[in-house]
């Protein structure tokens, strides 16, 4: 397989003009089944079906009112008292009250309800992530859904930006990259309902319960789409609602000042919009400086060091053309790793594989 074969070969140089269609020539032959992306919407989609077969628990903790100590203990002659009152869909509340004053409510029992197990096990809250060291819910929050629409909504955004970033990065380092965002996207929600439980009354501070789950692959989503803004900001897009054409760069500073407003103003999701905001912060640095990436997942080695097997076929002294095998072990490099991971030697072996085509067309 030459130069001019390869499918990211063809691609044209980032920033450039034309419009964009999201999925476009994504078919099977351009959208290669095992990409990192495609794995991503595969295993999100397989997290949500296969948690609608494992209930959840229901968990119960008490809130201090009044009489209960802030630990969130009860006296034992409170009791529980009216119905349950569903305050959000994991969420419902029984009053305590005293029996020798039951019309006044002294607290309550708030009942966190999780639809499946994977919810309990996987989400992230600032008590459990932080106060118990349950670190690893940074990762597995990442790949749970509160509903369908909220997992269609971040399957597309993979869907059709995902690819762009991959090509750009290479299979690793959108992996770490995608991680790396969502995780982001968690350590700012961690900070910011810390400083809303130390009492700070602040713009974008969530003065929300420490208990309250967080899900969703939003803040990996947000990262990526900040990046594809990077790598061809002024490719065009056409936006289903409104159906209106709109630049890359456009869309996606648009997409992320919506969430920073909705967030300063204590919008109804403000702390989904924390870890969106997070996420985009962390994809706007990341995508920049993509050599914070480079050893991520290299725990066996490092994939970034070239080639020192003498049996390698070398391109003869003198030859003004690289050898065809020289040129595809490159082009294979920047499909696993990206164009970054290139040395100065590799570059100028493609740009001179690319004049020798030129010349020769």
């Amino acid at each position: 397989m030459g130069l001019a074969d390869r499918d990211y070969a063809r691609r044209p140089a980032g920033g450039g003009g034309g419009s964009y269609r999201a999925g476009a020539g994504v078919g099977f032959r351009g959208w290669r089944f095992w990409s990192i992306s495609t794995w991503l919407i595969v295993i999100n989609v397989g997290v949500f079906v296969l948690g609608g077969l494992v209930p959840g628990p229901i968990e119960a903790r008490v809130m201090p009112v009044g009489a209960i100590t802030p630990e969130g203990t009860a006296p034992s002659s409170l009791v529980p008292s009216g119905d349950l009152q569903v305050g959000s869909p994991v969420e419902a509340r029984r009053a305590l009250v005293d029996p020798a004053n039951p019309g006044v409510a002294v607290g309550a029992i708030v009942y966190r309800i999780f639809p499946s197990m994977f919810d309990a096990w996987g989400h992230f809250s600032t008590e459990r992530g932080f106060r118990r060291l349950e670190v690893w819910r940074l990762v597995t929050f990442q790949f749970l859904h509160a509903n369908l629409i909220h997992l269609l909504f971040n399957m597309l955004g993979i869907f059709f930006f995902g690819r762009l970033v991959e090509d750009f990065l290479g299979r690793k380092r959108f992996a770490a990259f995608y991680l790396a965002c969502g995780i982001g996207g968690g350590l700012l929600y961690l900070a910011l309902n810390g400083l809303g439980a130390l009492g700070l009354d602040l713009p974008g501070v969530l003065n929300i319960n420490t208990m309250t789950p967080l899900v969703g692959a939003s803040a990996g989503v947000f990262g990526i789409i900040i990046a594809a803004a990077y790598i061809e900001p002024n490719r065009v897009i056409q936006l289903l609602i409104p159906p209106v054409p709109l630049k890359m760069k456009w869309f996606a500073y648009g997409y992320v000042a919506i969430a920073l407003f909705n967030l300063i103003s204590g919008g109804s999701n403000a702390g989904g919009d924390a870890a969106h905001v997070g996420g985009a912060a962390a994809g706007f640095v990341l995508i920049r400086r993509p050599h914070l990436l480079r050893d991520f997942f290299d725990v066996f080695g490092n994939s970034n060091l070239p080639n020192k097997n003498p049996r390698s076929p070398r391109r003869a002294r003198g030859s003004s053309a690289p050898a065809a095998s020289e040129v595809d072990k490159i082009l294979d490099k920047v499909a696993r790793e990206g164009i970054h991971s290139l040395t100065e030697a590799e570059k100028k072996t493609l740009a001179r594989a690319s004049e020798d085509r030129r010349a020769a067309s």
